[in-house]
């Protein structure tokens, strides 16, 4: 499993709930269309940052992650965020779930 994260400063304190439906219905349905993809999440810290998370069954799907979403937060958030995001992709080399 390989994920992706990206931490993004941001222009506003907390995302609000327009952003996180956009986020939704437009941005996950793009994540779904690169193989291998399992599961994103947001992280929202409530000060001026935020995480996201996605978990892919290859590294090409983790960095073909990384590149639609930059080209879609230019798009349609780039008022939001304050310059491209910290980026973080790697194999996970151990997991525990409850």
């Amino acid at each position: 499993m390989h994920t992706s994260i990206r931490i993004y400063k941001s222009k506003i304190e907390k995302l609000d709930t327009d952003v996180l439906q956009k986020i939704e219905t437009e941005f996950v349905q793009i994540l779904r269309t690169v193989a291998g993809f399992h599961a994103y999440r947001i992280i929202d810290s409530g000060n001026y940052s935020i995480a996201t998370i996605s978990f892919f069954e290859t590294e090409q799907g983790a960095n073909e992650s990384f590149e639609k979403s930059q080209e879609w937060v230019q798009a349609n958030l780039a008022h939001l965020v304050d310059g491209p995001p910290t980026k973080f992709t790697g194999q996970q080399v151990f997991s525990e779930l409850a």
